[in-house]
């Protein structure tokens, strides 16, 4: 069985920080999704995301910590993380536009 580590908001949804979801190996994500709909309806959305990009901006699942797409191949040992979408930003800080001087 794999190991789904659910944080929010989709705990919430879930109930639990950590689920279990038995299925075949090379299970695509989307089918994966399907199961977890089955359970959660809430879920069925993104299932029937049209592209993984589409999904990506709704829910990101990380396959033993690496994004998976809807058509990655999941296996029933792997470990599953279903994550929030989350901007990204630079490691330092933005350098601000020189103002030109005020005058007093």
């Amino acid at each position: 069985m794999a190991t789904i580590h659910v944080y929010p908001p989709y705990r919430a949804t879930v109930g639990s920080d950590r689920l279990e979801l038995d299925f075949p190996p090379d299970t695509p994500l989307r089918r994966v999704l399907e199961l977890l709909a089955e359970r959660y309806p809430p879920f069925r959305a993104f299932a029937e995301a049209p592209s993984s990009e589409f999904l990506w901006g709704q829910l990101i699942v990380h396959v033993n910590d690496e994004i998976a797409g809807l058509d990655s191949p999941v296996q029933p040992t792997d470990r599953l993380d279903l994550l929030p979408p989350i901007a990204g930003g630079e490691d330092k800080p933005p350098r601000l536009a020189p103002t030109a001087p005020q005058a007093c």
